[in-house]
Formats: structure tokens, sequence, C-alpha cells
């Protein structure tokens, strides 16, 4: 914002300044012959002195001058010519310069000058097309209203923006020294005390405070049409409008350009990672086919080696006299030899032929050794089978570890975790593995096995066990609460309110018996009937309401059942 600064010292001194001659004044008498001195505040004083054009320009010199020039013009006893005047209006001269002569004067009657025009120009496309005609005479004239000397002009179409931000920032914040204490309709010296005063000061003080308010108001308004119809507005906000569409082209470029080279990077990536997975999978399928060529030559050796070595066996008659028994078996477990032997095995054995000794000492070596090693490994088989049933079997006994306790805890489980919970079934397991006194290893899987069973009503009959144990374990308790009372010890800890509630009124004797439900829906009723506003009668009207009840049996039951829903609420 534009820095305004008070310069009403170097008003004073332009005050001072003499700039009137005496051809200048113009001595209209008719007028002044026509003043009525009663009425000497609406009258003109500049056209009185004899200076209508200077009026606000003029200073308390040019005032002084113009009156002692009128003085030896029209006074009614000095003046010789025809522009002598009466009383009457000589002493509409005198008031005239009284309220010119001063600083103060002068300006409370230049505030309200008759002659000058508050017009405000409106919005209008004529307005707008002929700006500096008709906006600029405005301004010009609201100048001099300024309290800075130097007060920016309107200005022309060549203004940069610089200079055009500078006379709306002063214009925007303008500071007028214009005040009305002209027009006061009430005289502070004809009060008659002081109360009248202060009353006669107030008035006049909110009534100044009214018009400079709407002064401000018509300055602004003045601002803001004058700012509307100004084409270097619309100019600057064309040229900065198409400067950032410029930068945002620019910015939408550069970023097409950035996300165009990524592309090409992320294309050149992806060429080099397809060249690369091609290499990689050309030399894998080289590898498998040299693999394969391998095992096809491995495969062709083994077949020629076990074809001679099962040539040379035969050959020994498979080592069995002729004509035996044995020479099936001995068939059988050459062909379970071939499988087992590698092939170095069955070249070092077939290149003892030649030794039939040796042939037949290294045959029934390896032999053995296979066979025992077959032995071995069904041994190993049978023994993990029969582990494996064996666990099956301590599986299926520790299957069902659910008592007829943990049943309960898990349909407990169940209600108060919905379906729709986070995580429901590992839930309930870490429930149960919590409250259980039995089993704390369930896993999800053995929850929703055993859910399943008693939803499909495979095992009603644990069911209904479940709930007629339930059934006895809540008598029991039930049972002991009351012995507690009766015993004088109180209520105990584990007790729920509401069960607290019914020991205490079967205990105690002579009281009336629990709430119905036909009392409970009374209750109800006229507790929103005769809400707590309105006062000390209100528990009157709803025993009476009730009609079985008394103030203090309501009071209670409402203060119980308060006590329920916190409960029920801390409990969530």
């Amino acid at each position: 914002r534009f820095n305004i600064t008070d310069s009403s010292k170097e008003t004073e001194s332009d005050d001072e300044v003499e700039q009137l001659a005496e051809s200048d004044i113009v001595i209209d008498l008719k007028y002044i012959k026509s003043l009525n001195a009663t009425e000497w505040k609406d009258q003109d004083h500049y056209r009185v002195l004899g200076i209508p054009n200077f009026r606000v320009q003029s200073s308390t010199k040019d005032v002084k001058k113009a009156y002692r020039f009128m003085v030896l013009k029209c006074h009614p006893d000095k003046s010789q010519g025809n522009t002598k005047v009466n009383e009457e209006a000589f002493t509409c001269i005198q008031k005239a310069y009284e309220q010119l002569c001063t600083i103060e004067g002068k300006r409370a009657y230049d505030s309200i000058d008759p002659h000058f025009d508050n017009d405000v120009p409106n919005i209008t496309e004529y307005n707008k097309q002929n700006f500096y005609k008709v906006f600029g005479p405005v301004i010009e004239r609201n100048v001099q209203w300024s309290m800075v000397k130097n007060t920016p002009r309107l200005g022309n179409d060549d203004d940069n923006i610089e200079r055009v931000n500078e006379f709306y920032n002063f214009w925007f914040d303008f500071k007028s020294w214009r005040e009305y204490s002209y027009l006061d309709e009430e005289e502070r010296d004809k009060a008659e005390c002081k109360e009248e005063r202060r009353y006669i000061d107030k008035a006049n003080k909110q009534e100044r405070a009214k018009r400079k308010k709407e002064e401000m108001a018509r300055l602004r308004e003045l601002v803001n049409n004058c700012y509307a119809c100004d084409p270097r507005i619309k100019r600057f906000n064309e040229e900065r409008k198409k400067r950032k569409q410029e930068a945002k082209q620019a910015k939408q470029e550069a970023y097409r350009q950035e996300q165009e080279a990524i592309r090409l990077r992320k294309e050149e990536e992806e060429r080099i990672e397809k060249e690369r997975e091609e290499e990689r999978q050309r030399e894998a399928k080289e590898k498998a086919e040299a693999e394969k060529r391998e095992r096809q030559k491995q495969n062709k050796l083994l077949k020629a080696e076990r074809k001679k070595l099962r040539d040379n066996v035969k050959g020994q008659n498979y080592f069995c006299a002729p004509d035996s028994d044995g020479i099936v078996q001995a068939m059988e477990n050459l062909e379970l030899l071939l499988l087992g032997l590698s092939l170095d095995d069955m070249k070092d054995l077939n290149g003892k032929n030649g030794n039939p000794d040796a042939f037949s000492k290294r045959y029934s070596s390896l032999l053995e050794a296979h066979l025992t090693e077959q032995e071995n490994k069904k041994r190993e088989n049978l023994a993990k089978a029969k582990q494996s049933q064996e666990d099956h079997k301590e599986a299926s006994l520790n299957a069902d570890k659910f008592t007829t306790p943990d049943i309960a805890l898990l349909v407990k489980a169940v209600k108060v975790f919905p379906p729709g919970t986070v995580n429901r079934w590992n839930t309930i397991a870490d429930y149960l593995n919590q409250h259980s006194t039995v089993c704390r290893s369930y896993v999800n899987q053995d929850v929703i096995k055993k859910v399943k069973k008693l939803q499909s009503g495979e095992e009603a009959d644990l069911r209904n066990k479940v709930n007629a144990q339930a059934y006895e374990n809540f008598e029991k308790s039930q049972k002991q609460r009351i012995d507690e009372v009766q015993a004088g010890g109180g209520i105990s800890n584990r007790d729920t309110l509401n069960s607290a509630l019914k020991v205490e009124k079967e205990v105690k004797k002579g009281n009336k018996g629990p709430w119905t439900t036909e009392e409970q829906k009374l209750l109800e009723e006229s507790l929103k009937k005769y809400p707590a506003s309105q006062g000390p009668g209100r528990w009157d009207d709803i025993a009476a309401h009730v009609g079985t009840r008394s103030k203090k049996d309501c009071m209670k039951r409402y203060k119980d059942l308060v006590e329920q829903i916190k409960a029920k609420k801390a409990k969530q």
C-alpha cells in the first residue's frame, strides 16, 4: 500500500500564500442585499466576499484581503459609493469573514461547499470507452480533500503497472480532511448547563461520523468504479493472463519433454532387458539341449553296458546251477542291480568278465550291497508309515480338544465377535486361549471346524449339554449371591449391576416386587412427558402417572437405569 503521511503543516503553509488581486474581487451587490442575517449559515460566503471563483483554492490571506476590500466598498458608515449596504447585509459580510478567516472555519465550510460536485460516474460502456475524459476531472475535483500534498493523479494510457498500482494504492487508502461540523444542528454555546452541552456534543459527533462514513463510501465507490472502467487494468490483466498461460504452456511442454525422455529411457531399458532375457533364454535352451544330449549319451552308454552286463551274467547262467529253481529270482535280482548301478560300476564289472572268479566275486558283492540297501530303505519306509499312522491316530484323538466349558466360551466368543470382525476366527481362537483353563493351543482351523459341527447339528447332544450346564452354573451363582447378601457380606464384586438389584429386591422384605413391563413402560412415557426443565414437581407428576410406585421408587429406578447404561457402555 502507498504510505500516506499527514501533511497538515504543508497545507497550512499553502493557506498562508496570497494569490488574490483586487481586480479578481467581484461585488455581487444584489445578492448581498437580498441576504438575511439570521440565515447567515445558508449564504455563499465566497460570493458574499466577492471571490466565488476561488473558493477552496483561496487562502486565509486572500479571505482577509477580500474582506478589507468589501469593508471599504460596502460599509454602511464609511463607504461613499453606490456599493454601500445596510447593517443587516454588512452583518452577513462579517459572518462570512468570521467563518473563512481561520483554517478550521474555512475547512468546515469547504467540506460542505454546495458548489462541489459529489457525483460518482457509474460503470457503463460509454465511461469505459471515454475513461480519461470521464474520470479525469472527477479525480481532479476530489484531490482537494487529500491530507497529502502530492496526490497521485489519474495519469494516461502510457503509464506502466507500477505507476497505476501507486495511484490505486493511494486512492484505496485515501485520507480525507473533509469534516462536517458546519452542519451541526445544535449549537454548543447555546446550552444552558453542562449536561445539555454533553448531549449536544454527543449528537453532533454522531451526525459528523455518519456523514464522514457516507463520504468515505462515496470515495470508495469512485475508486472502485474507476478501477472497473480503467483500460490499463484490463490490459495489465490480459498481459498477466497471457504470461501465466505462456508459463503454463512452457511448464506443460517441459513436462511433456520430461515424460518423453522417461518413455524413451524406459523403452531403451525394456529393449536391453528384452535382449538380455532373450540371451538368457537362448543360453538356457542351449544348456538344456546340451544336458539332453549328455543324458541321451549317458542313457545310450547305460543301455549298452546293461545289455553287456546282462549278457555276461546270462553267460554265467546267472551264477546258478543248471535246472535250478533260483534262476528267476536271480534274473529279478539282476534287473534290480542294473537299475541301481552307476555307469562306472557297470564298466568296472564288465571289465572283469575275462576273469570269471573276479567277475563272480565283484557281482556278488555289488548284488549283496544293493539288496542290503533296498532292505534298509524298505524298513525305513515301513517305520515312517507306522509313525505316520500313529501320528494320525494321535491327531484324531486330540482333534476334539474342546471341553464343555471351552464350548461355552466358544459360543460366547462367536456372539461377541460377529461376522464382519477383522480376522474373526483368529480373534476367537485368541479369546479361547486367553480364557480357557484346559487348553491354550487353539488355532483358527480348530475353531472353524468346531463351529461347523455345532451349526450342522452333528453335536446336538453336546450343545444341549452345554446349555444345561450354563443354566446350572447360573442357578448356582444366583444362590451363592443370595447367601452372601443374607450373611451380611454385601454384594460380590463379580455380580453385575442387574443381578445385584434383583438380589437386593429378593432379600429385602416389605418392599414391592420387581418392576413389571407395564410399569417400566409407564415410567419411560412419564420421563418423556415431564422433562427435567419442569422443576421440583417433576417426580410427583411421574409417580402419579405410573400410579403403582412412589416418588422415591421412581427416582431410584431412574438412577438404576442410568447406572446400567453407563456400565454397558463401559464394557463396550
